[in-house]
């Protein structure tokens, strides 16, 4: 299976792509994670890599006004940096996705930056390391009552053992990571609904979340392909605000599975696999 790509723009950014004319439209669309794996390369890096610069005032300002306009979703261009390739520059949005962009701003590269000389993959190091600082700062938000209180949720045995997952009701991975939940025990997992992966996933979730029992809803629908009865129309759902914990938490394709530790992996995971991250850690979170 390939690699969640770490750098994908999330849909709510910009689109998948490879070479992108500035003047093009740009729209969103959704990503799943199989599971974790070795990245691959797409683009070469002749020079030595270091930490970034600032990219010139002329050039993070061109770069801005092309692209500013064509992101979705109230993203926005956190930084614009130097990188070791000459005049390419490393555009940071919405807290932790990473792209290219020329100096004109007119044209874009998304893929991972490799060093052939190390074997470095610098963009994945970078988003990895952005990634990490989004989730310290965010974690405390992620784990409140106040955040939970839009989760799916759902208990097995005591419960001790928690867990918080990003899923799309069509993501065909978070639906096999649902079988592994089938077959633990003693666990919580809260399940934050994105609505990223096709035109229905919006309508589907809230179908979901409407339900008189939604936990049942959800493994019925996950597990089971079992579809629930349509929402009413007074029916209030969290869906926007669980999109803006996704953003704030770096989560990119789906699914994403967080850890009482302040740990996280994406993609799926067998249970097996899940019952020895869950042995190996010290819940900081959800206690």
């Amino acid at each position: 299976m390939p690699a969640p790509t770490l750098a994908r723009v999330r849909s709510f950014a910009l689109a998948a792509f490879t070479v992108v004319a500035a003047l093009g439209a740009v729209s969103g669309v959704g990503a799943q994670a199989p599971a974790p794996a070795t990245q691959s390369a797409s683009v070469v890096a002749p020079a030595a890599v270091g930490l970034p610069a600032a990219a010139p005032a002329s050039v993070a300002d061109a770069i801005r006004k092309s692209l500013t306009p064509r992101l979705n979703g109230g993203a926005t261009i956190d930084a614009v940096s130097t990188t070791a390739v000459p005049g390419l520059y490393e555009v940071r949005i919405a807290g932790t996705d990473v792209l290219y962009m020329d100096a004109t701003g007119n044209f874009a590269v998304q893929g991972a930056l490799i060093d052939v000389r190390t074997g470095q993959n610098v963009t994945q190091e970078r988003v990895a390391a952005f990634q990490a600082e989004a989730a310290r700062i965010n974690m405390p938000m992620l784990w409140s009552s106040e955040t939970l209180a839009g989760a799916v949720t759902l208990v097995k045995g005591n419960g001790a053992r928690k867990m918080v997952v990003f899923e799309d009701p069509y993501c065909g991975y978070c639906k096999k990571l649902r079988e592994s939940f089938e077959a633990m025990d003693n666990i919580t997992v809260y399940t934050l609904m994105t609505t990223n992966l096709t035109p229905n996933s919006g309508k589907t979730a809230r179908d979901l979340w409407c339900a008189a029992d939604r936990t049942r809803a959800y493994d019925d629908w996950m597990v089971r392909n079992k579809a629930p009865a349509s929402a009413t129309a007074n029916c209030a759902d969290p869906l926007g605000k669980i999109a803006d914990v996704a953003r704030k938490m770096g989560v990119g394709p789906v699914p994403a599975v967080f850890f009482a530790d302040g740990s996280r992996s994406p993609g799926y995971l067998p249970a097996k696999d899940l019952e020895a991250r869950l042995a190996a850690l010290t819940p900081q979170f959800g206690l």
